[in-house]
């Protein structure tokens, strides 16, 4: 036996040398790195798939270091890129992995490119308007799309959930997952949302948007993510389209909500790639590697 087949003997009894093999080819983009991100690197680099770009704009910070999976004590704060933090990662678990790290956001040139380079997407953002760019880019090159987020609804529930676009078959736009003003209000020029907060008298300045985190409900998630990922990349079975962790009660369901048979963006825009013109959030220049409103990387549906 090979040294390959040793590293991978336990897994390849479970899904076979073909099914490793298959992993082996395969080429993920990794949108956001942050407690659930790092997560699902680990999972990746275990499972020894081709290659991994690593896609993230901002730093560690010492609120980070309770969930980034790979970040050391003596890392620098500040001074350590996430994206070279997961790169280092993987590496370090499993050098057979590719590994490419962009610390750029997800609108930026290298990002785009690298999603349109990869066999499957995975998204780990806090805020609805990168998901939803990236729901659109990924549709339009008919890539496999895994959105995965922590969630805590309301005081006492807490747990996630992740959302699996495939074939064109839902999306998270037409399973009502994506706010619009959210999604606006990314899309909007700092001169723009000031003017929207003067209107209604909000000081967003005033306000924390970024929600509870903690290790065991990311990894929980990211789990269930990198299950959906390997039976679908090694054949044993279709993945779920969409499914809910809801910790506080100790389950996970699968919902079975029917996509909307005129979605524009898993339906009318899948597999046309330029001529659907997702390119055009690359010439808004305040999304362009815009690392001051990052805060992208944690998994949270706000």
């Amino acid at each position: 036996m090979s040294g390959t087949e040793t590293r991978y003997d336990r897994q390849i009894r479970f899904f076979g040398t073909e099914g490793q093999q298959k992993l082996q080819k395969t080429k993920v983009a990794l949108v956001g790195v942050g407690g659930v991100g790092s997560a699902i690197a680990q999972h990746l680099a275990l499972l020894g798939v081709g290659h991994v770009y690593v896609i993230e704009p901002e730093e560690l910070d010492e609120s980070n270091r309770n969930r980034f999976i790979g970040a050391r004590d003596k890392d620098p704060v500040p001074g350590s890129r996430k994206a070279m933090l997961a790169a280092r990662l993987i590496a370090e678990i499993n050098p057979q992995v590719g590994v490419t790290k962009i610390s750029d956001g997800l609108v930026s040139s290298k990002a785009f490119d690298a999603v349109k380079s990869a066999h499957w997407v995975f998204g780990c953002f806090d805020h609805d308007g990168p998901r939803f760019i990236l729901n659109e880019l990924s549709s339009a090159y008919t890539k496999p799309y895994i959105d995965v987020a922590t969630d805590v609804p309301a005081p006492g529930e807490y747990g996630g959930r992740v959302c699996i676009s495939l074939g064109g078959q839902g999306c998270l736009y037409c399973l009502g997952e994506i706010d619009s003003d959210a999604v606006h209000r990314y899309l909007s020029s700092q001169s723009e949302r000031d003017a929207i907060d003067a209107i209604y008298g909000v000081n967003r300045e005033a306000l924390d948007d970024k929600g509870p985190s903690v290790s065991p409900i990311n990894g929980v998630v990211a789990s269930l993510a990198a299950t959906e990922f390997m039976v679908a990349v090694t054949g044993q079975r279709a993945p779920a389209r969409f499914i809910n962790y809801r910790a506080h009660l100790s389950v996970a369901t699968k919902r079975q909500d029917t996509p909307k048979p005129d979605c524009p963006y898993c339906k009318g825009i899948r597999g046309i790639r330029e001529a659907a013109e997702v390119e055009r959030y690359l010439r808004i220049p305040h999304l362009v590697n815009e690392r001051s409103r990052s805060n992208l990387t944690e998994g949270q549906v706000v």
